[in-house]
């Protein structure tokens, strides 16, 4: 499995291949900062990575692929929100993940 950040990253360098010389610059500068993780859906820079990169996008006339963003095709993989769900050991958080159903799938713990 490709992690999400890699897979967004790898699409924006694509994008960046295709377009005019001062939006390849955005596109690989905003590539580089994807792979670092920083949009991801469970990261801790932005509120909500993913809304922080279509703003991003939209700010520089990026439509095209910030519509790609809005419509989730970047968004994190269910393995990527298990392996976050598992990491969690706040207990507010906890309880909070168990309260609302959200907690990890435990039916395949031994």
């Amino acid at each position: 499995m490709t992690a999400t950040k890699d897979r967004l990253a790898q699409e924006l360098r694509l994008q960046a291949d295709k377009s005019d010389p001062q939006k390849a610059a955005i596109y690989r500068a905003i590539a580089d900062r994807a792979a670092t993780g920083e949009f991801d859906d469970y990261a801790d820079v932005h509120v909500c990575g993913p809304t922080a990169l279509h703003g991003l996008l939209m700010k520089h006339g990026l439509t095209a692929f910030a519509r790609r963003v809005a419509n989730g095709e970047f968004d994190a993989t269910d393995e990527e929100s298990e392996a976050w769900a598992r990491s969690q050991t706040d207990p507010q958080m906890i309880a909070l993940m168990a309260a609302l159903g959200l907690g990890p799938d435990r039916s395949k713990d031994q």
